[in-house]
């Protein structure tokens, strides 16, 4: 019984990363490109954001070496999710995830909020972003620190909100799977977890 749990948890593991390599780039040019506008700061410095106004497709180039965060269902939120872990995850060790937040429709503001999952912890000063209004294309760049408690398959959770014009609020949840300790980690009991009763 604990051999079949264990070839589901890595098969699940291995369907999750494959998901989260998948790319859309075909539904992000069909929304068509907003008119050009300037570049500005979002207003949460500490949270080291920025906003670039581009149009889908020069967004989807300038996030090219970035994976798309897998995200359930059909989206609602006019918004998309990419991400990217520099460095290996290391028990114990903090580390870097880049996340590009991207508009795909129009909204008056947008929050980001980022919980950790399991084994893994984010710093609460980067856990939460807003950003102002944006236009189908706008960029937002934001910096998550994590610190893993505990070795193997977790994810970091987050859901971004949009102030949709004429529609209120709607929202997008994403995720962002994490290994830590290699595939030998995935042989061990996860925290919290079923330890094979």
């Amino acid at each position: 019984m604990h051999s079949i749990r264990l070839r589901l948890m890595n098969l699940l593991v291995v369907a999750t990363l494959a998901a989260a390599c998948g790319k859309d780039a075909a539904e992000s040019a069909a929304t068509g490109p907003p008119p050009p506008g300037p570049q500005s700061q979002a207003n949460d410095a500490d949270a080291q954001s920025d906003l670039d106004v581009l149009t889908l497709a020069d967004t989807e180039k300038q996030t090219a070496d970035m994976v798309r965060g897998v995200s359930p269902g059909k989206a609602t939120a006019p918004v998309d999710l990419k991400f990217n872990i520099a460095s290996r995850p290391t028990l114990g060790v903090p580390f870097d995830v880049d996340v590009a937040v991207i508009a795909t429709g129009h909204s008056d503001s947008m929050t980001l909020s980022v919980q950790g999952n399991g084994g893994i912890e984010v710093d609460s000063s980067t856990s939460l972003a807003s950003f102002p209004k944006s236009l189908p294309g706008s960029l937002y760049r934001h910096k998550l620190r994590v610190t893993p408690r505990a070795e193997g398959a977790f994810n970091i959770n987050l859901l971004v909100t949009a102030a949709v014009p004429g529609s209120g609020a709607q929202s997008r949840s994403f995720s962002i799977p994490v290994l830590v300790g290699g595939l030998a980690a995935l042989d061990k009991p996860q925290p919290g977890g079923d330890k094979g009763n």
